[in-house]
This record gives C-alpha cells, structure tokens and sequence, in this order.
C-alpha cells in the first residue's frame, strides 16, 4: 500500500473527532486540475489573451475555457479551423482547455437569421470537434501534442437567461452534440453550458430548459450540470448559510428535473460580488475562501466529490471589460492579483497536488484532502454552514506521521502548532470564516 492509500484509509471513517462518518471522496483529480478560468477566446490569441495565461500560471491552475463564436458558418457547417490557433497558445502555455460552442436565442433573428439547427447538424459539429481536438486527436498527431487535447465539450452557454431557445429545439442540439462527441470517444464528457437562474432567480429548472434535458442526464449523454454562481449581498448572500451554497443549488435542481442518476458537478463561472456592504478587501477575501470550498466541495447523492471543474470569473479584468464588481486583477500586463485571486492562488498553493479523502459538507463543514506529503483540513465556520456549535474549539485528529500542523485563513497562514506524537489537536476559532488546517511530514 502507498502512502496516498495509506493516509486514505486512515481518514475515510472520520475527518475530525467527533464528527461522524464522512464521506469518500469520489473524483480524483488533484485541484490544481479542476481549476481554471476563461475565455480564451479563439479570435483574441496572442496579446489579447496573454494576461490571462499569466494569470493561470502564477495562480498554478492547469484548465482553462476555450470558447468560440465563429464555430460553424451560415450553413451550419462546422468549421474548426476556427480553433487551431487558440490551441497552440492553449498548448504552448501548459493549459488543457475545455471547449465552449456558443449560441444564443438573439441569433435567430439576426438578418440573415442563424437558427439553433437540427439534432444532425450539432451530431456533426461534435464529431468534428471531438476527432479534430479531442483527447489524442487530429490536431494533437498533427503538432506533435501526443495525447494531450480535449476531454470536455459543451455547448450553448446561459440559454435560460435570454430564454428564447425552444426548449425541444434544445434538447435536440443538446442530443446530437452528445452523440457526435461519443461517436468519436465515448469517455469524453458533454455538458449544456452554464445555467444562471437557479443562482440569480431561485429558479432550479433554469426556466424549464432543465427538465428539457433530463432524460440525457439519466441516460449519460450527458455528463452533468454547469452552474454559474455569483453571490451577492443581496441575491445570493453566501455569509447566511449553506441555503446559499452551490451545493444546495445542485440539489434542489436535481431533484426539479427528476434526476436519478448520481451526476457530476462543473462550474465555469462563479464569484463573490464586490458590491455594496461586500465593497471591502478583507470581507472579499474571507467571502472568497468560503466560495471556492463551495464550489470544490460539491458532493453527489451518494457523498462522493461531484466536482469536475471549479472556474472563477473574471481572472483577466481589471474592470474594463464588465466593472469592477467580478474583476480579479489590479493590472493586465504583467497580470497583477486582486485579492480574490490571492486567495485562489492559496488554495492551490495548499491543494493543488491534493485529492479529496473524505467530505463531510452537508454536517460538520469539512472537506479534507491529502497528497503525498500532507493533509488540508477545510472547515466552512460560518453560521449555517456547519452543525458545530459556534465558537467552541476545533478537534481535528493528528495523523501518526505529522510533525506540524499550520492554520491558514484567507490572508496567510495565521499559527503554527509542534503536532508530533499529538493525538489530536484543539483550537480556538473565532468563526465566520472558512479555515484550512495543514498537517505536514518533516
């Protein structure tokens, strides 16, 4: 048994003392691969784009969304051309994109009218899309990229929002861009593009564009759900509770569409607005913290990990492109971090080569996560995001092996503890914050 299977097995049963039973983790991907950000436009490489690849390597992330508006031609013909130069950049800069096909409702009536096409003409476009740079694929053997390529395609971003899209009309596109991908690769993943309105509206059918696509989700066509989270002191206020997690989003909406399926969790867009009372560099930071443990620590039905991919927005603005509230840079070139993306860049200093152990969201707040060298303790001390009293000290167990144990909060480590040959530890913590506690090996 390795020392990964070894910490495993030592901390399935409980993450914390007292506790209870937590769940196993499910998906194993280290974070620093479920992290990313976007757009990589395909008709903005080079300059326009380089700020955000400095962004991505200095946070350490290794994904990215790579998104398209010239996909297809009046004809609806595929044509991937459009794609090869972001791909190289994509490449050339260590990132593994996902791909977006975009389409909104306004385009059918544009003059000439672009109309959401037939199940056949999205069968194509994912065949084409998935052989051309899928995993392995024919971009890949043409530039010498070995296996390296796409595992995740989706389609049709935010349809709830304008809500023009027939909802049959949909489904259809949704059908046949699912079956052109498997024709080619039937273990890449599709996903309908980023749902809004069970974020902003409460609505967990995404205007019935959910229910639409059910019946792809139960049978695997469909790989799972993306959400788009913007929390907001007024819309979404993430410091009430877990009532404002994404978490509680996927469920209500799973159970809404009648899924039964145990699916898979994405997030292509999420934040903490910095508006109103959250104006405030601390208040964001905390706040921050707290987000992307909610969105990397969805869990299934069953309490595995749900989570494939946690991307916030916007890494690259500084408040040009869409104001200030969502921008995550003070400066384009050299990139330069807002505080949001300190704190993310934290995390992945922390996690990034961790996968989940176990996951006790839904009751104590603690996800916990190991790799060969350490374990990360995160607890969710927020009024209603834990069923820990409030204020009373944190007993976290002490692995056998550890010699230090560090308490990390949104701006740095906050102490340090001698943890060796310590059966458990105790600490005082204020709460309302989210904390990460790391044991480390000599």
């Amino acid at each position: 048994m390795g020392i990964v299977s070894f910490f495993k097995a030592a901390v399935l049963a409980a993450a914390l003392v007292g506790s209870g039973a937590a769940s196993h983790a499910g998906e194993q991907t280290p974070m620093r691969q479920r992290i990313g950000g976007g757009n990589m436009v395909t008709f903005l490489t080079g300059a326009p784009t380089a700020n955000l690849y400095q962004a991505l390597r200095k946070i350490g992330a290794r994904m990215g969304r790579m998104d398209s508006y010239g996909w297809r031609d009046l004809e609806r013909i595929p044509t991937p051309h459009d794609f090869d130069a972001a791909m190289r950049e994509a490449y050339d800069n260590g990132i593994t994109p996902i791909i977006l096909l975009e389409y909104e409702g306004s385009y059918q009536f544009l003059d000439p009218p672009q109309p959401i096409g037939s199940y056949e003409d999205w069968y194509e476009a994912g065949r084409v899309y998935a052989e051309r740079f899928g995993r392995g694929g024919a971009w890949a053997r043409e530039n010498g990229a070995g296996d390296w390529g796409v595992d995740v395609f989706t389609a049709i971003n935010e349809p709830d929002v304008q809500a023009t899209i027939p909802h049959d009309a949909y489904r259809d596109a949704l059908a046949g861009f699912a079956d052109g991908v498997h024709s080619v690769n039937k273990a890449f993943r599709v996903v309908p593009g980023g749902f809004a309105t069970c974020n902003s509206h409460g609505d967990a059918t995404f205007r019935g564009y959910g229910p639409a696509i059910a019946g792809l989700l139960n049978d695997g066509r469909l790989d799972g759900l993306d959400f788009h989270t913007y929390y907001h002191p007024r819309w979404y206020p993430i410091e009430r509770g877990r009532a404002f997690s994404v978490q509680t989003c996927f469920d209500r909406s799973k159970a809404a569409l009648g899924v039964t399926r145990d699916i898979n969790f994405y997030a292509t867009e999420f934040n903490t607005a910095r508006v109103e009372t959250w104006d405030d560099e601390e208040l964001q930071g905390s706040l921050f913290l707290t987000a992307v443990w909610d969105q990397l620590g969805v869990q299934k039905a069953d309490g595995s990990s749900a989570t494939v991919l946690a991307f916030p927005w916007n890494l690259f603005d500084t408040g040009s492109v869409e104001g200030p509230a969502y921008a995550m840079a003070t400066h384009a070139d050299p990139w330069m971090p807002d505080v949001r993306s300190e704190v993310l860049k934290r995390v992945v200093d922390l996690a990034g080569d961790m996968t989940f152990a176990a996951l006790d969201g839904r009751r104590s707040g603690t996800l916990t996560l190991e790799d060969d060298t350490s374990r990360l303790v995160v607890l969710q001390e927020r009024p209603g995001w834990t069923d820990r009293e409030q204020g009373s000290p944190w007993t976290v167990a002490v692995p056998p092996w550890a010699v230090t144990g560090e308490l990390w909060g949104w701006n740095g480590l906050r102490k340090t503890y001698p943890v060796e040959g310590v059966p458990s530890l105790s600490l005082d913590v204020p709460g309302n914050e989210t904390y990460m506690l790391r044991f480390r090996r000599k």
